[in-house]
């Protein structure tokens, strides 16, 4: 079996005992945005390697069902990538639920003076892009993690260009919300 090793830690895998069929140029080409945006919308980074190599396993399950008639490469994958983070997201969500039922413990927040922030620094970003709602997290990790233009990030989530680019500015503006009152809700 050969193993590829993708940014983050994640590994690519040979399927079963038949050629990889270009599996390793899919994932030489595309793990490290991949990986990127999975970093952007997942809620740790384990979670974001997670993701990762799922969706590079089953492009690389189904590389085979590919069809260029029916779309681009780029948009087949990008759509198997946000399937694969909606999926986490739901899983995620359903475990958080179920902990949160089984400790009933109250939120915990922060001081505002223990989050004061002198100046943003790419963990701070990550932290505040992980805090939007999924598809907002979805848009900018598609349009700013994975480097895809509006109209091939309007194809990963299944809206047109013109909408992508409005969602996205909808979805920047609230970043942006958050980066300059980070903690108001907390208070």
């Amino acid at each position: 079996m050969s193993d590829l090793a993708l940014a983050g830690g994640a590994e690519c895998h040979r399927v079963g005992s038949r050629p990889a069929l270009g599996a390793e140029e899919l994932c030489r080409i595309y793990a490290a945005r991949v990986f990127r945006f999975a970093a952007m919308v997942a809620r740790g980074n384990a979670e974001a390697e997670d993701i990762a190599q799922e969706a590079l396993l089953k492009a690389i399950r189904t590389l085979d069902s590919y069809d260029p008639r029916r779309g681009s490469m780029d948009a087949w994958l990008w759509t198997i990538v946000v399937s694969a983070a909606q999926d986490a997201g739901r899983a995620a969500g359903r475990r958080l639920a179920l902990w949160e039922r089984l400790t009933r413990l109250p939120e915990r927040s922060e001081s505002v003076e223990s989050i004061a922030l002198d100046r943003l620094s790419d963990a701070q970003l990550l932290e505040a892009i992980r805090g939007l709602p999924s598809r907002d997290r979805t848009l900018i990790a598609l349009r700013f993690g994975a480097g895809l233009d509006h109209a091939a990030t309007g194809a990963a989530v299944g809206i047109s260009a013109a909408a992508a680019t409005m969602a996205l500015r909808r979805a920047l503006r609230s970043l942006r919300r958050q980066l300059e009152e980070p903690h108001e809700q907390d208070a």
